[in-house]
């Protein structure tokens, strides 16, 4: 484009000094087509990021299940209405909705590549108690750590998580840079 722009405006200076009375129509001519094409790439970029809220919002409208009140009533509600305290139902394929803590799981793996990408893709998660009488040096096989941070998805099992952060406490909140959310080319 920048090319076009040079070579239109070039062509213009010298229609100018042409005998033509109608040389200088070539250069309006690229000068329009260059306008139409910056049209209709900021067209599709506006219908693009319309689509990106569309369905940030349609994610954030997704329903979890949790265990409210002094009966433990369980309750259907956005992700977006989650606040720290909640016991959240996680089942298998599903993302956890924000950094949470095991209370009580049944054979239940997830997939947390997002935040090691060096280590393996699926880590066994378990609420099991790691008392001061474990007498193994590393016992992480035996007794692997009870958190869960938030839109890692759930790959076998199924438990129930008190939420600990959400929103822009959360673990990946705070690692996202600034960069990481603009869109490049």
């Amino acid at each position: 484009m920048i090319f076009l722009i040079w070579t239109a405006t070039i062509y213009l200076g010298f229609s100018v000094f042409s005998p033509s009375a109608t040389a200088y129509i070539e250069s309006l001519t690229i000068y329009t087509g260059l306008l139409f094409a910056a049209l209709i790439s900021a067209l599709c970029d506006w219908i693009k990021e319309r689509q990106y809220l569309k369905l940030k919002d349609e994610i954030n409208n997704q329903m979890v299940t949790v265990y409210r009140g002094a009966y433990g009533t369980c309750l259907s509600i956005k992700i977006r209405d989650l606040v720290v305290g909640d016991i959240v139902d996680i089942q298998q394929g599903d993302r956890v909705p924000a950094d949470c803590i095991l209370i009580e799981e049944m054979n239940i793996t997830v997939d947390q590549s997002m935040y090691n990408p060096q280590e393996s893709n699926v880590a066994k998660e378990t609420s099991r108690y790691m008392g001061p009488e474990a007498q193994e040096v590393d016992n992480h096989e035996d007794h692997p750590d009870p958190f869960l941070f938030s839109d890692s998805k759930v790959m076998t099992g199924q438990g129930k998580a008190i939420v600990c952060c959400v929103g822009d406490q959360t673990l990946l909140a705070r690692n996202r840079k600034p960069k990481d959310l603009v869109i490049e080319e």
